[in-house]
């Protein structure tokens, strides 16, 4: 299909376009024109086509990708190593770099880009960057020269170590730090660099392991707002007291027996925890408590409510669960021991969804008469939310809406109302009430 002379001129002109550019020895698959843009990148594999993409970005702020690890196409003669190298000077003449707002590095499995010299390299805009430990020279002209650097991702290549000097990076709030897939990364030096980001604000940890620190020292970082850890053991104290946000994905925080004080903590996320070792929290403001398995959700629950809810360390205002299939008095007793709860949405199929319902509301959905009516439990209950899981079969779908509809007119009509009750029904949220 053709293009008006109009909408090619003004596709030309738009520079923000133009200025995502990957730089690569090759288009993996294509050799054709038509293939030069992928993932939103202006593909460039030659010289003449950096310019073309540098000419048409023209001054706009710059999102700049290597990825050298891709093969060579049969009709190129050069070497592999020469085309990149071509590629990075055409950079540095153009004095391009000083535009390069974002920069990230690919295919990290191949060290090709740190046999490529960056000396001549400065990058005063720089805010933004993905990085790979292995391409040392472009990491350590970044360290000297981005003073507005201001979110990192480093990811450790094999053999490499996390050992970043972050205190000259006034402006840095976001750091992601991982170990790579299939490998584990730690070490003091890696600890010594989250102790060096003095203004971070986020911080995500993949396949990362903290051992204590000597003399057991708490690892304390005044500024964090954002914790996210994902397969990640932490065995060292933390001090995070403007923390806000927590996330634990297949994590342990295992610091010491006594609860971590988080005094501003609003929002705790536990998934896939079981066979982990939970964090001991003592929270003082009322927060929203999400919990999610792949498998069986109880040991988690339990822990939970022995070690944070019953003794009265975390109070729950919000919470939703996510899990395959759950017993109902599982379900039951950890809303009947969070009697402030507002707002609850599971995820899942209950395994006998009736015996549940039937608590939530009181009475036996089916008696004739309200001589068996008790307490309901979750009395404060205001939006209860369900997405029935589709591995719960179609049977046990169709009670679970059965009992739930009964359940929530019922509630609506007695003393503790539900104001809110939806069910999910693909993307969208049908309310019941």
């Amino acid at each position: 299909m053709g293009v008006s002379r109009q909408w090619r001129t003004a596709a030309i002109q738009a520079r923000r376009i133009w200025s995502r550019i990957l730089l690569t020895r090759a288009i993996q698959g294509v050799q054709n024109p038509h293939g030069r843009r992928r993932l939103g990148y202006e593909v460039c594999h030659t010289v003449p086509l950096l310019r073309k993409a540098l000419d048409r970005a023209a001054g706009a702020p710059l999102h700049i990708a290597f990825d050298f690890g891709a093969p060579v196409p049969l009709d190129v003669p050069t070497d592999a190593d020469t085309i990149s190298r071509q590629l990075v000077k055409t950079l540095e003449d153009s004095k391009a770099y000083l535009g390069i707002y974002e920069l990230e590095t690919k295919n990290t499995s191949i060290k090709c880009i740190n046999r490529i010299e960056f000396d001549g390299f400065d990058f005063p805009a720089l805010e933004m960057a993905r990085l790979t430990t292995s391409s040392k020279g472009l990491n350590e002209r970044i360290k000297k020269t981005s003073s507005r650097l201001r979110w990192l991702h480093l990811e450790k290549s094999p053999g490499d170590t996390l050992d970043w000097n972050l205190s000259g990076m006034t402006h840095l709030i976001y750091l992601w730090l991982s170990g790579g897939y299939g490998s584990i990364a730690s070490g003091l030096e890696m600890t010594n660099m989250i102790r060096s980001a003095h203004c971070l604000r986020e911080l995500k940890l993949w396949h990362i392991q903290m051992a204590p620190l000597p003399g057991d020292v708490s690892l304390s970082i005044p500024s964090l707002l954002t914790l996210e850890l994902y397969n990640t053991d932490i065995e060292c104290k933390l001090d995070l007291p403007s923390l806000q946000t927590l996330i634990v994905d297949f994590s342990a925080i295992s610091n010491s027996e006594s609860p971590l004080v988080l005094p501003f903590l609003t929002s705790l996320t536990i998934k896939n925890c079981e066979r982990r070792g939970l964090p001991h929290i003592r929270a003082t403001r009322s927060l929203i408590l999400d919990i999610s398995s792949f498998s069986n959700l109880a040991p988690t629950l339990v822990k939970i409510m022995d070690c944070m809810i019953l003794p009265g360390h975390l109070s729950v205002h919000a919470l939703r669960l996510a899990t395959r299939s759950i017993r109902p008095e599982s379900l039951s007793d950890i809303l009947f021991n969070i009697p402030h709860l507002e707002e609850f949405e599971f995820q899942g199929s209950i395994a006998s969804p009736k015996t549940f319902f039937d608590d939530l509301v009181g009475h036996s959905l089916t008696a004739k008469t309200n001589s068996s009516k008790r307490d309901p439990i979750c009395t404060s209950l205001k939006k209860f939310r369900l997405s029935i899981s589709p591995s719960a079969g179609s049977a046990n779908e169709k009670a679970m809406m059965k009992w739930f509809e009964t359940a929530m007119k019922a509630r609506q009509k007695g003393r503790h109302p539900i104001k809110e009750a939806f069910y999910q029904d693909g993307e969208v949220w049908v309310p019941v009430l």
